[in-house]
């Protein structure tokens, strides 16, 4: 198995909770409506999303009066800038397999 498979973080594999925590990357708390709105989902599709996130350990979470801040934590942060590292020697890797295909069906040159 390649070491970027091994990387691969499981819980990331889904694009709604990868752009959660690259919202969430600066670690600052961040009002969820605030996420959620950005993504342009419902508080139904969102909330599944962050909770798997939160009982990671990924995402904290508090509750202002009726407001909820999120704020991504130190392990969440370096799982998911293990993830984009692995994430981008995968899009290398395809890229050059791409190529080497395209290539292989050029036709070939007469003298």
């Amino acid at each position: 198995m390649p070491a970027f498979q091994r990387e691969l973080d499981p819980l990331l594999l889904l694009p709604v909770r990868l752009f959660i925590a690259c919202l969430l990357a600066d670690m600052r708390w961040c009002d969820d409506v605030a996420v959620q709105g950005v993504l342009r989902l419902s508080e139904r599709r969102f909330e599944p999303h962050v909770e798997r996130l939160r009982a990671a350990g990924y995402v904290e979470a508090r509750t202002e009066g009726r407001c909820v801040r999120l704020r991504l934590t130190r392990l969440g942060l370096d799982r998911l800038t293990e993830h984009v590292i692995a994430l981008d020697r995968v899009a290398a890797t395809a890229a050059e397999l791409v190529a080497s295909q395209r290539a292989a069906l050029r036709p070939t040159e007469k003298p």
